[in-house]
């Protein structure tokens, strides 16, 4: 079994949240929204886990957006 990572979990929810921007959602939508699919393929415990210890998550997380799709930032 895999264990869940920071990275996998942002680059999960990075991909989700610029698809659900471009189809016109706000990004608290969109977030709220990939948050969900992420739960719903790991697992809400072991998603909770890594965001619970995370470092650093804010500036992980808007970097993995800035990546992938600046244009909705």
């Amino acid at each position: 079994m895999v264990e869940l990572t920071l990275i996998a979990l942002l680059n999960t929810i990075g991909d989700n949240f610029c698809e659900y921007r471009s189809e016109g959602n706000d990004n608290y939508k969109s977030l709220l929204l990939s948050y969900s699919d992420a739960s719903k393929q790991y697992g809400v415990t072991k998603v909770k886990d890594v965001i619970e210890n995370s470092e650093a998550l804010n500036f992980s997380a808007v970097s993995v957006a800035l990546l992938k799709c600046p244009q909705h930032l």
